[in-house]
């Protein structure tokens, strides 16, 4: 899931921003109400727009992105 997102990141710099949460970091976890992982969230704005647990495919992570405006 990394490298996908690694890749999404290269190719989205400037117009989005991607980031890990290390579940280590309970609070921010929390703050998530992170239950299994993976889970990818799209934040916009300061807020969910939506999330996905499990892998999820690059083209799916595009789409979304691209769906809300990155």
């Amino acid at each position: 899931m990394a490298s996908v997102l690694d890749q999404v990141a290269a190719e989205t710099k400037g117009r989005a921003v991607i980031g890990l949460v290390p579940v280590s970091d309970r609070d921010l976890a929390r703050a998530f109400e992170i239950k299994k992982i993976p889970t990818t969230f799209v934040v916009r704005d300061a807020k969910v727009v939506t999330s996905f647990v499990g892998v999820v495919p690059k083209a799916q992570i595009e789409k979304i992105l691209k769906e809300n405006g990155n």
